[in-house]
C-alpha cells in the first residue's frame, strides 16, 4: 500500500494514496479543528487540531477523493486534511499494520485510525482510516440530530450523540 508520511510529536501518520485526489502547500492559519466553507462548500479538517498538536505548524492541503468520478463537481464540497509537511511517500506492506491494541480503545484511536506499526526507527506509525474520519465530520455537518453521528469536538475523547 502506498502512504503519505506526515510526522507529529511522538508519531508518523500513514494517509493512504489511493485516497489522495491531490495535494497542495498550505500558508493560512486555522485556529479551528474542522471549518466548513459555505462559499464552496469545502470542509477543511485540522489533522494537528483533531490529534491534540496545536504547536505543529500545517504546511500541507491533502484533498481526499470524494469517490463519485464526477469531475464536474471537482471544485466544490472537497474534504480537505490540513496536515504537518508531507515527508515522504512509501510503500509499507498492509500486512506490517496490525489493529490497535484494545486498550487504546479507552482513548477512542479506534474509529481514527485502521492499523499500527513501528518503523525502522522504533517510531510508531498510524494509518489513518480517512473514510470513517470524513463519514463522521460529514454527517455532523449533514445532519447533527443524527442519533449515531459521533461528535468531534476532540477525537480522542469522542462522545456519543444520543
Amino acid at each position: 500500500m502506498r502512504v503519505f508520511l506526515c510526522s507529529y510529536n511522538g508519531f508518523s501518520l500513514a494517509i493512504p494514496m489511493n485516497t489522495v485526489s491531490s495535494i497542495y502547500l498550505f500558508d493560512a492559519e486555522t485556529a479551528e479543528k474542522t471549518e466548513h466553507c459555505g462559499e464552496n462548500q469545502n470542509t477543511l479538517i485540522s489533522l494537528p487540531g483533531i490529534f491534540n498538536c496545536s504547536l505543529s505548524v500545517i504546511r500541507h492541503g491533502i484533498i481526499l477523493k470524494d469517490g463519485s468520478g464526477d469531475d464536474a463537481a471537482a471544485a466544490d464540497k472537497k474534504i480537505i486534511l490540513l496536515s504537518t509537511e508531507v515527508e515522504s511517500e512509501e510503500e509499507i506492506s498492509s500486512g506490517k499494520f496490525y489493529p490497535l491494541p484494545e486498550i487504546m480503545g479507552i482513548m477512542q484511536f479506534s474509529f481514527v485510525f485502521k492499523g499500527m506499526f513501528f518503523n525502522d526507527h522504533s517510531k510508531l506509525v498510524l494509518l489513518l482510516d480517512t473514510e470513517q474520519l470524513v463519514q463522521n465530520i460529514s454527517n455532523s455537518f449533514i445532519n447533527p440530530a443524527c442519533e449515531s453521528v459521533y461528535k468531534i469536538s476532540n477525537p480522542l475523547n469522542v462522545e456519543k450523540r444520543n
